[in-house]
């Protein structure tokens, strides 16, 4: 092949130059699976409300989440994640809360809407009675996740939810050295693909990658941690369903992700709060 001409070499040149311009300044085209679908996010949630009860219940087609409401974890949590999701119903799942169930608190979960942690304990479930819907043509068990302070967990670092939970909780308290200890064993669990604590069977929990998408935010998006965090985006974003909830667990085989489980509220509220929230910037570092 001949050399190229004058007037074709400057014409290579300048394509050249207008790729490399669009590249760094033109519009960013995004895969699929590359964010959520906000939106649905919400709807989801909305979809999961029994009026009857006043709350959501905590699963689709899960037995028997599908027929339970939890004031604690799920209402706690979705009430506020609605909200932040613009949604008229978050204010009065959280009044509904307020009036008959304590708030929701449970001692635990609390710490990511600003309230720290004393100390981990054993749950306990307490059964408040029943409902049934017409919408859902069903009968839900209503039900309260409370801490049995009877019963202290001393095994809780092993756990990486529980290790969020009380790394959130040191910030909240200003124990800078305490934040930091506990974000490090969080680290040190993940295997490049999720989080494998005490609970691991096989089967990653797509939770406690929201949960620590969250805590990075609220230490202010700190370099160490930066590629858990981006991994942990992306498995959020391949786990959106059809129905737009968040499904509770996958499997990571030749590096694709595999949903496996359900989509439920607490998952789903949890990842709307980690992402579209303000309260992680509430912790004084975002």
């Amino acid at each position: 092949m001949g050399a190229l001409r004058p007037a074709t070499a400057v014409l290579t040149i300048g394509i050249l130059i207008l790729l490399a311009f669009l590249l760094l300044h033109g519009p960013k085209w995004e895969s699929p699976g590359s964010h959520l679908d906000k939106p649905a996010l919400r709807s989801f949630l909305e979809s999961q409300y029994v009026p009857e009860a006043g709350l959501l219940r905590a699963a689709v087609k899960a037995y028997p989440d599908n027929e339970t409401i939890y004031a604690a974890n799920d209402n706690l949590l979705a009430s506020r994640a609605l909200i932040a999701l613009g949604s008229p119903l978050g204010k009065r799942v959280l009044k509904n809360l307020d009036a008959n169930y304590s708030g929701g608190w449970n001692g635990k979960v609390d710490v990511l809407l600003g309230r720290p942690i004393k100390d981990f304990y054993c749950p306990e479930t307490k059964n408040l009675g029943r409902v049934y819907s017409r919408r859902f043509n069903a009968t839900f068990e209503i039900k309260y996740e409370l801490a049995n302070t009877s019963c202290r967990m001393n095994d809780w670092k092993s756990y990486a939810d529980l290790l969020v939970y009380g790394a959130l909780s040191e910030l909240i308290k200003g124990n800078e050295s305490g934040t930091l200890e506990l974000y490090s064993k969080l680290l040190a669990m993940w295997d490049g693909n999720g989080f494998r604590d005490r609970a691991f069977d096989g089967t990653y929990q797509t939770y406690k990658c929201a949960l620590f998408v969250y805590l990075y935010r609220a230490l202010g998006a700190p370099e160490k941690g930066k590629g858990v965090y981006s991994r942990c985006l992306t498995v959020i974003y391949s786990l959106q369903a059809g129905n737009g909830g968040i499904i509770t667990g996958y499997r990571v085989e030749k590096g694709e992700i595999t949903p496996v489980g359900d989509t439920n509220t607490e998952t789903t509220s949890i990842v709307a709060l980690a992402l579209y929230s303000g309260y992680p910037k509430k912790f004084g570092r975002s």
